[in-house]
C-alpha cells in the first residue's frame, strides 16, 4: 500500500515538473521524457527559444542558458540525472547521442581566469553582473550524432566530438575527438579508433533514418 502511494506521489511530481519544463523551452515533435530531477535555468535575457529539444529527447539533467546561449538536443538524444549543460554561446548535441549521469558540458569558463578580474568578483554580491558567463572566455561545443558520453566526464569549451565517438567515464575532454573513436583519461586522449568496424552484438537493423542519414551516422559504413 505504502509503495503504491509513493509511486502515485512520484508520478504526480514528475508530471508537474514536466509541465514546468515544457513551458520554459522549445520542443520539436513528441515523446519527450522528464522527471523530478529535470531542470532548466534561463538568465541574463535568455528565453524559451534558446533551448530546443528534438523528437523523443530524454532530459533528466539540468540545462542552463545565459545571454541567449543556445542548447540544441537532436532527436532521440538523452542526458542523465545530475548532468549539466551550460551555454553562453552554443552547445549542440546530435541525434541519438547518449549522455550519462553527473556529466558537465560547458561552452565557457563561468568567470574570468584573470586574477585581477577574480579579485574584483570577490568584492561583489552573488547576483552582480560581473558573475555572469558573458564575462568569461567561451567557445561553442559541438557533439555529433550517436555519441556516447560516459558518467562523470567533462566536455570543455571549444570541443568538437565526431559522430559515433565514445567519451569514457571520468574523462576530461579539452581537445577535439574524431568520429568513430574512444577518448579516455584526464586530459582525455584517443585510445581506440575505427570502432564502427567492431563486430555487432545486437541482431537488429539500425534505425530507419533513411539511407543518406545512415551513411552519415556510420561514416560511410552501412550495416
Amino acid at each position: 500500500m505504502l509503495h503504491n502511494i509513493k509511486r502515485m506521489v512520484r508520478g504526480i511530481l514528475d508530471r508537474w515538473r514536466s509541465n514546468e519544463i515544457k513551458r520554459a523551452i522549445t520542443l520539436n515533435g513528441n515523446h519527450h521524457r522528464f522527471d523530478w530531477w529535470s531542470a532548466i535555468t534561463l538568465s541574463d535575457e535568455s528565453d524559451n527559444n534558446d533551448i530546443v529539444l528534438g523528437e523523443g529527447v530524454w532530459m533528466y539533467g539540468h540545462l542552463a542558458s545565459q545571454n541567449h546561449g543556445k542548447i540544441i538536443m537532436g532527436k532521440l538524444s538523452k542526458i542523465g540525472r545530475f548532468s549539466m549543460v551550460t551555454a553562453v554561446q552554443s552547445v549542440r548535441i546530435g541525434d541519438y547521442t547518449a549522455i550519462g549521469d553527473h556529466v558537465v558540458i560547458t561552452d565557457n569558463n563561468e568567470h574570468s581566469v584573470n586574477p585581477y578580474d577574480r579579485m574584483v568578483m570577490r568584492t561583489k554580491d552573488e547576483d552582480h553582473p560581473y558573475r555572469l558567463w558573458r564575462y568569461s572566455d567561451s567557445k561553442p561545443v559541438i557533439i555529433g550524432s550517436n555519441v556516447w558520453i560516459g558518467s562523470r566526464s567533462r566536455i570543455n569549451k571549444g570541443v568538437t566530438i565526431g559522430d559515433n565517438a565514445i567519451v569514457a567515464a571520468h574523462a576530461v575532454v579539452t581537445k577535439d575527438v574524431p568520429e568513430n573513436s574512444i577518448a579516455a583519461g584526464n586530459p582525455a586522449r584517443i585510445v581506440k579508433t575505427d570502432i564502427h568496424l567492431t563486430p555487432r552484438l545486437i541482431p537488429e537493423d539500425i534505425p530507419s533514418v533513411g539511407k543518406a542519414q545512415s551513411v552519415n551516422l556510420l561514416s560511410g559504413f552501412i550495416m
